[in-house]
Protein backbone atom coordinates (compact mmCIF):
# COMPACT_ATOMS: atom_id res chain seq x y z
CA UNK A 1 0.00 0.00 0.00
CA UNK A 2 1.52 3.27 -0.90
CA UNK A 3 0.55 7.22 -0.60
CA UNK A 4 1.51 10.31 -1.29
CA UNK A 5 2.30 13.06 1.47
CA UNK A 6 2.84 17.01 1.28
CA UNK A 7 5.62 18.89 3.31
CA UNK A 8 6.72 22.36 2.62
CA UNK A 9 4.19 22.22 -0.46
CA UNK A 10 6.04 19.44 -2.13
CA UNK A 11 4.28 16.17 -2.89
CA UNK A 12 6.27 12.97 -1.69
CA UNK A 13 5.65 9.09 -2.21
CA UNK A 14 5.83 6.46 0.20
CA UNK A 15 5.77 2.89 -0.13
CA UNK A 16 7.52 -0.18 -0.05
CA UNK A 17 10.39 -1.80 -2.98
CA UNK A 18 10.20 -5.23 -4.22
CA UNK A 19 11.89 -6.35 -1.53
CA UNK A 20 9.11 -4.96 0.48
CA UNK A 21 11.53 -2.29 2.30
CA UNK A 22 9.70 0.77 3.29
CA UNK A 23 10.85 3.44 0.67
CA UNK A 24 10.39 7.74 0.53
CA UNK A 25 11.40 10.18 -1.99
CA UNK A 26 10.02 13.52 -3.28
CA UNK A 27 7.97 13.63 -6.16
CA UNK A 28 9.41 17.33 -6.89
CA UNK A 29 6.03 18.56 -7.81
CA UNK A 30 3.54 21.07 -6.14
CA UNK A 31 0.77 19.75 -8.24
CA UNK A 32 -1.62 17.14 -6.70
CA UNK A 33 -2.45 15.84 -10.20
CA UNK A 34 0.97 15.43 -11.15
CA UNK A 35 2.10 13.68 -8.07
CA UNK A 36 -0.67 11.11 -8.73
CA UNK A 37 0.58 10.16 -12.07
CA UNK A 38 4.08 9.99 -10.68
CA UNK A 39 2.64 7.89 -7.83
CA UNK A 40 1.28 5.13 -10.27
CA UNK A 41 4.49 5.10 -12.48
CA UNK A 42 5.83 4.33 -9.11
CA UNK A 43 3.68 1.57 -7.91
CA UNK A 44 3.93 0.11 -11.29
CA UNK A 45 7.81 0.05 -11.02
CA UNK A 46 7.38 -1.69 -7.35
CA UNK A 47 5.79 -3.97 -8.46
CA UNK A 48 7.31 -7.58 -8.62
CA UNK A 49 7.77 -7.81 -12.37
CA UNK A 50 9.72 -4.88 -12.73
CA UNK A 51 13.56 -4.15 -13.28
CA UNK A 52 15.42 -3.79 -10.17
CA UNK A 53 16.28 -0.36 -8.05
CA UNK A 54 19.87 0.91 -8.44
CA UNK A 55 20.04 0.43 -4.53
CA UNK A 56 19.41 -3.66 -5.20
CA UNK A 57 21.69 -3.59 -7.56
CA UNK A 58 24.79 -1.84 -5.79
CA UNK A 59 23.78 -3.84 -2.64
CA UNK A 60 24.30 -7.23 -4.42
CA UNK A 61 27.23 -6.16 -6.25
CA UNK A 62 29.00 -5.25 -2.62
CA UNK A 63 27.62 -8.44 -1.93
CA UNK A 64 29.31 -10.51 -4.97
CA UNK A 65 32.84 -8.93 -4.36
CA UNK A 66 32.89 -9.50 -0.76
CA UNK A 67 32.34 -13.26 -1.60
CA UNK A 68 35.59 -12.69 -4.36
CA UNK A 69 37.50 -11.73 -1.35
CA UNK A 70 36.24 -15.09 0.51
CA UNK A 71 37.69 -16.98 -2.31
CA UNK A 72 40.70 -14.80 -2.74
CA UNK A 73 40.17 -13.49 -5.98
CA UNK A 74 39.97 -9.50 -4.71
CA UNK A 75 41.84 -7.57 -1.94
CA UNK A 76 40.06 -6.22 0.72
CA UNK A 77 41.70 -3.22 -0.05
CA UNK A 78 39.54 -3.01 -3.45
CA UNK A 79 36.38 -4.13 -1.42
CA UNK A 80 36.62 -1.14 0.87
CA UNK A 81 36.94 1.34 -2.02
CA UNK A 82 33.83 -0.23 -3.68
CA UNK A 83 32.13 0.27 0.01
CA UNK A 84 32.84 3.91 0.47
CA UNK A 85 32.34 5.16 -3.77
CA UNK A 86 29.46 2.92 -4.88
CA UNK A 87 27.36 4.48 -1.60
CA UNK A 88 28.56 7.35 -1.97
CA UNK A 89 27.28 7.34 -6.08
CA UNK A 90 23.64 6.17 -4.73
CA UNK A 91 23.05 9.27 -2.94
CA UNK A 92 24.29 11.45 -5.40
CA UNK A 93 22.21 9.67 -7.58
CA UNK A 94 18.69 9.37 -5.36
CA UNK A 95 19.26 13.36 -4.38
CA UNK A 96 19.30 14.28 -8.24
CA UNK A 97 16.96 12.00 -9.96
CA UNK A 98 15.38 9.64 -6.96
CA UNK A 99 14.90 6.64 -7.06
CA UNK A 100 16.13 4.76 -10.23
CA UNK A 101 15.70 1.74 -11.86
CA UNK A 102 17.82 -0.56 -13.99
CA UNK A 103 16.66 0.33 -17.24
CA UNK A 104 16.68 3.95 -16.57
CA UNK A 105 20.60 3.82 -15.68
CA UNK A 106 21.15 5.61 -18.96
CA UNK A 107 19.61 8.52 -18.27
CA UNK A 108 21.75 9.60 -15.92
CA UNK A 109 24.53 12.42 -16.59
CA UNK A 110 27.48 10.62 -14.82
CA UNK A 111 29.68 14.01 -15.83
CA UNK A 112 27.72 15.33 -12.82
CA UNK A 113 28.99 13.00 -10.46
CA UNK A 114 32.33 13.73 -11.40
CA UNK A 115 31.91 17.31 -11.63
CA UNK A 116 30.39 16.95 -8.21
CA UNK A 117 33.48 15.52 -7.00
CA UNK A 118 36.02 17.24 -8.09
CA UNK A 119 34.46 20.65 -6.69
CA UNK A 120 35.11 18.95 -2.94
CA UNK A 121 37.47 20.59 -1.32
CA UNK A 122 40.52 18.39 -0.64
CA UNK A 123 39.58 15.87 -3.73
CA UNK A 124 42.06 15.63 -6.18
CA UNK A 125 41.34 14.18 -9.73
CA UNK A 126 43.18 11.18 -9.18
CA UNK A 127 40.80 10.08 -6.31
CA UNK A 128 38.12 11.00 -8.93
CA UNK A 129 39.23 9.10 -11.34
CA UNK A 130 39.39 6.01 -9.10
CA UNK A 131 36.19 7.11 -7.85
CA UNK A 132 34.63 6.46 -11.66
CA UNK A 133 37.04 3.14 -12.15
CA UNK A 134 34.93 1.28 -9.58
CA UNK A 135 31.82 2.78 -10.63
CA UNK A 136 32.81 1.70 -14.21
CA UNK A 137 33.46 -1.81 -12.74
CA UNK A 138 30.12 -1.37 -11.15
CA UNK A 139 28.86 -1.11 -14.54
CA UNK A 140 30.85 -3.46 -16.10
CA UNK A 141 29.40 -6.44 -14.04
CA UNK A 142 25.44 -4.85 -14.89
CA UNK A 143 26.45 -5.40 -18.88
CA UNK A 144 27.47 -9.14 -18.22
CA UNK A 145 24.22 -9.65 -16.30
CA UNK A 146 22.34 -8.43 -18.82
CA UNK A 147 21.25 -5.06 -17.26
CA UNK A 148 22.80 -2.54 -19.46
CA UNK A 149 23.75 -2.85 -22.84
CA UNK A 150 26.32 0.38 -23.46
CA UNK A 151 29.43 1.71 -21.71
CA UNK A 152 27.63 4.30 -19.00
CA UNK A 153 31.04 5.76 -18.76
CA UNK A 154 31.62 6.04 -22.31
CA UNK A 155 31.52 9.58 -22.54
CA UNK A 156 33.30 10.53 -19.37
CA UNK A 157 36.63 11.49 -19.40
CA UNK A 158 38.16 9.67 -16.50
CA UNK A 159 40.70 11.50 -14.62
CA UNK A 160 43.82 9.34 -14.87
CA UNK A 161 46.81 8.87 -12.63
CA UNK A 162 49.34 11.58 -12.53
CA UNK A 163 52.48 10.52 -14.48
CA UNK A 164 55.64 10.19 -13.14
CA UNK A 165 57.67 11.14 -15.42
CA UNK A 166 60.85 12.60 -13.06
CA UNK A 167 63.58 10.47 -12.77
CA UNK A 168 67.03 11.02 -11.51
CA UNK A 169 69.60 11.62 -14.42
CA UNK A 170 72.53 9.16 -13.95
CA UNK A 171 75.06 11.28 -12.41
CA UNK A 172 72.10 12.51 -9.42
CA UNK A 173 71.75 8.44 -9.01
CA UNK A 174 75.01 7.72 -8.17
CA UNK A 175 75.38 10.90 -6.28
CA UNK A 176 72.69 9.40 -4.18
CA UNK A 177 74.14 5.85 -3.51
CA UNK A 178 77.59 7.44 -2.32
CA UNK A 179 75.78 9.52 -0.52
CA UNK A 180 74.28 6.79 1.93
CA UNK A 181 77.07 4.93 1.50
CA UNK A 182 78.97 7.44 3.21
CA UNK A 183 76.30 8.44 5.59
CA UNK A 184 75.38 4.75 6.59
CA UNK A 185 79.86 4.22 6.92
CA UNK A 186 80.19 7.05 9.17
CA UNK A 187 77.06 6.10 11.65
CA UNK A 188 77.61 3.97 14.36
CA UNK A 189 73.92 3.14 13.78
CA UNK A 190 72.62 4.10 10.60
CA UNK A 191 69.54 5.51 10.55
CA UNK A 192 67.07 3.05 9.64
CA UNK A 193 65.49 5.57 7.24
CA UNK A 194 69.25 5.03 5.15
CA UNK A 195 69.38 1.86 4.96
CA UNK A 196 65.91 1.58 3.55
CA UNK A 197 66.92 4.46 0.75
CA UNK A 198 69.91 1.84 0.06
CA UNK A 199 68.10 -0.58 -0.69
CA UNK A 200 65.49 1.08 -2.57
CA UNK A 201 67.85 1.89 -5.20
CA UNK A 202 69.80 -1.22 -5.40
CA UNK A 203 66.36 -3.43 -5.86
CA UNK A 204 63.83 -1.26 -7.40
CA UNK A 205 61.32 -2.62 -4.66
CA UNK A 206 58.30 -0.70 -3.88
CA UNK A 207 57.93 1.30 -0.47
CA UNK A 208 54.78 -0.96 0.06
CA UNK A 209 57.19 -3.93 -0.45
CA UNK A 210 60.03 -3.16 1.65
CA UNK A 211 57.40 -2.12 4.74
CA UNK A 212 56.33 -5.11 4.34
CA UNK A 213 59.62 -7.70 4.79
CA UNK A 214 60.39 -10.01 7.09
CA UNK A 215 63.10 -11.67 8.52
CA UNK A 216 61.84 -14.87 7.74
CA UNK A 217 58.69 -16.64 6.19
CA UNK A 218 55.83 -16.84 8.22
CA UNK A 219 53.32 -20.11 8.31
CA UNK A 220 50.83 -17.90 6.12
CA UNK A 221 53.43 -16.49 3.53
CA UNK A 222 52.06 -18.96 1.10
CA UNK A 223 50.28 -18.93 -2.24
CA UNK A 224 49.58 -16.57 -5.05
CA UNK A 225 45.99 -15.52 -4.43
CA UNK A 226 44.67 -12.33 -5.85
CA UNK A 227 44.30 -10.56 -2.56
CA UNK A 228 47.70 -12.17 -0.93
CA UNK A 229 50.76 -9.99 -0.04
CA UNK A 230 53.71 -10.90 1.39
CA UNK A 231 57.39 -10.74 1.45
CA UNK A 232 60.26 -12.43 3.33
CA UNK A 233 64.11 -13.18 3.15
CA UNK A 234 65.54 -16.60 2.65
CA UNK A 235 69.23 -15.88 4.94
CA UNK A 236 70.83 -19.43 3.61
CA UNK A 237 70.26 -18.05 -0.29
CA UNK A 238 70.49 -14.57 0.20
CA UNK A 239 67.60 -14.05 -2.01
CA UNK A 240 63.87 -11.54 -1.02
CA UNK A 241 60.56 -13.53 -2.00
CA UNK A 242 58.37 -10.67 -2.83
CA UNK A 243 54.32 -11.41 -3.64
CA UNK A 244 53.01 -8.17 -4.00
CA UNK A 245 50.00 -6.70 -6.50
CA UNK A 246 49.20 -10.58 -7.60
CA UNK A 247 52.86 -10.87 -8.85
CA UNK A 248 55.37 -13.79 -7.41
CA UNK A 249 59.22 -13.34 -7.40
CA UNK A 250 62.26 -13.75 -5.85
CA UNK A 251 65.25 -11.65 -6.42
CA UNK A 252 69.01 -11.72 -5.18
CA UNK A 253 70.08 -9.54 -2.80
CA UNK A 254 73.29 -10.69 -1.90
CA UNK A 255 74.65 -7.16 -3.35
CA UNK A 256 73.51 -5.57 -0.34
CA UNK A 257 73.19 -7.92 1.84
CA UNK A 258 74.81 -5.41 4.29
CA UNK A 259 71.93 -3.53 4.83
CA UNK A 260 70.09 -6.00 6.22
CA UNK A 261 73.13 -7.16 8.46
CA UNK A 262 73.33 -3.50 9.65
CA UNK A 263 69.37 -3.83 10.54
CA UNK A 264 69.95 -6.75 12.24
CA UNK A 265 72.25 -5.23 14.69
CA UNK A 266 69.35 -3.73 16.08
CA UNK A 267 66.57 -6.48 15.78
CA UNK A 268 65.05 -7.06 19.07
CA UNK A 269 63.95 -10.97 19.33
CA UNK A 270 59.93 -10.25 19.09
CA UNK A 271 60.80 -8.64 15.65
CA UNK A 272 58.94 -10.00 13.07
CA UNK A 273 59.84 -7.43 10.37
CA UNK A 274 63.00 -6.05 9.02
CA UNK A 275 61.53 -2.11 9.52
CA UNK A 276 59.08 -2.54 12.55
CA UNK A 277 57.39 0.09 14.64
CA UNK A 278 58.93 0.72 17.92
CA UNK A 279 55.58 1.38 18.96
CA UNK A 280 53.54 -1.56 17.88
CA UNK A 281 54.06 -5.36 16.72
CA UNK A 282 53.66 -4.60 13.39
CA UNK A 283 56.13 -3.00 10.67
CA UNK A 284 56.02 0.85 9.94
CA UNK A 285 53.57 2.62 7.44
CA UNK A 286 54.06 4.00 4.59
CA UNK A 287 53.27 7.31 5.29
CA UNK A 288 55.75 7.08 7.86
CA UNK A 289 58.14 6.15 5.78
CA UNK A 290 57.49 8.69 3.29
CA UNK A 291 57.59 11.66 5.55
CA UNK A 292 61.25 10.53 6.16
CA UNK A 293 62.17 9.70 2.99
CA UNK A 294 60.73 13.31 2.31
CA UNK A 295 63.14 14.87 5.19
CA UNK A 296 66.54 13.39 3.92
CA UNK A 297 66.01 13.54 -0.06
CA UNK A 298 66.22 17.33 0.71
CA UNK A 299 69.74 17.27 2.21
CA UNK A 300 71.28 16.35 -0.68
CA UNK A 301 72.57 19.23 -2.59
CA UNK A 302 73.63 17.10 -5.93
CA UNK A 303 69.88 16.33 -6.67
CA UNK A 304 67.70 18.77 -8.63
CA UNK A 305 64.73 18.00 -7.11
CA UNK A 306 63.39 16.28 -3.89
CA UNK A 307 62.81 12.68 -6.14
CA UNK A 308 60.60 10.65 -4.63
CA UNK A 309 61.02 7.02 -3.43
CA UNK A 310 58.53 5.85 -7.19
CA UNK A 311 60.89 8.46 -9.16
CA UNK A 312 64.20 6.31 -7.59
CA UNK A 313 61.96 3.18 -8.69
CA UNK A 314 62.22 4.65 -12.06
CA UNK A 315 65.55 5.68 -12.11
CA UNK A 316 66.66 2.22 -11.43
CA UNK A 317 65.28 0.44 -14.45
CA UNK A 318 66.81 3.49 -16.51
CA UNK A 319 69.56 2.38 -14.82
CA UNK A 320 69.75 -1.41 -15.66
CA UNK A 321 68.43 -0.52 -19.14
CA UNK A 322 71.35 1.79 -19.65
CA UNK A 323 73.68 -1.00 -18.85
CA UNK A 324 72.25 -3.19 -21.38
CA UNK A 325 70.51 -5.93 -18.85
CA UNK A 326 67.16 -7.05 -21.19
CA UNK A 327 63.86 -5.60 -20.72
CA UNK A 328 62.73 -9.17 -19.56
CA UNK A 329 65.16 -9.09 -16.95
CA UNK A 330 64.36 -5.61 -15.57
CA UNK A 331 60.75 -6.17 -15.46
CA UNK A 332 60.94 -9.46 -13.37
CA UNK A 333 63.49 -7.53 -10.80
CA UNK A 334 61.33 -5.30 -10.37
CA UNK A 335 57.91 -7.24 -10.57
CA UNK A 336 56.31 -5.44 -13.63
CA UNK A 337 53.32 -7.30 -15.23
CA UNK A 338 54.55 -7.05 -18.77
CA UNK A 339 57.76 -5.88 -20.93
CA UNK A 340 55.49 -2.77 -22.10
CA UNK A 341 55.12 -1.77 -18.51
CA UNK A 342 58.90 -1.65 -17.95
CA UNK A 343 59.60 0.07 -21.56
CA UNK A 344 57.51 2.80 -20.62
CA UNK A 345 59.14 3.04 -17.48
CA UNK A 346 62.31 3.86 -19.51
CA UNK A 347 63.65 7.34 -19.54
CA UNK A 348 66.08 8.28 -22.15
CA UNK A 349 67.74 11.27 -21.72
CA UNK A 350 69.16 13.29 -24.69
CA UNK A 351 72.82 12.14 -23.96
CA UNK A 352 71.24 8.52 -25.00
CA UNK A 353 70.22 9.73 -28.12
CA UNK A 354 73.39 11.31 -29.09
CA UNK A 355 75.44 8.17 -28.90
CA UNK A 356 73.30 6.47 -31.10
CA UNK A 357 73.10 9.62 -33.55
CA UNK A 358 77.13 8.99 -33.67
CA UNK A 359 76.88 6.04 -35.20
CA UNK A 360 75.21 7.72 -38.13
CA UNK A 361 78.44 10.26 -38.23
Amino acid sequence: MSSIYKKRGIYYYQGKDEDGNRIQQSLRTRDKSEAEEKKAKLDERFSTDTPSTLSKLVDDYLEHRRRQVERDELSDRTVSTDEYVLPMFLDWTQKEYGTVFSDELGEIDLSGFKEMRLQNDGVSPTTVGTNLRHIQSFFSRLRKKGEITEDLLASVDIPQPRRRDVVPTEREFEALREWLDERIEKADTPSWVHLLMKLACHTGCRIGEMVQIKWKRGPKDVGTGHSRNYVYLTPEERTLTIKFKRKLRVIPVGHVWDVFERLRERKEPSDTYVFSSPLTDKHLTVSTICHKWKEEIKKIDELSRPYTSHSIRHGVVTHLLREGVPVYKVGKIVGHSSEKITERYSHFIPDDLEDAMDLLG
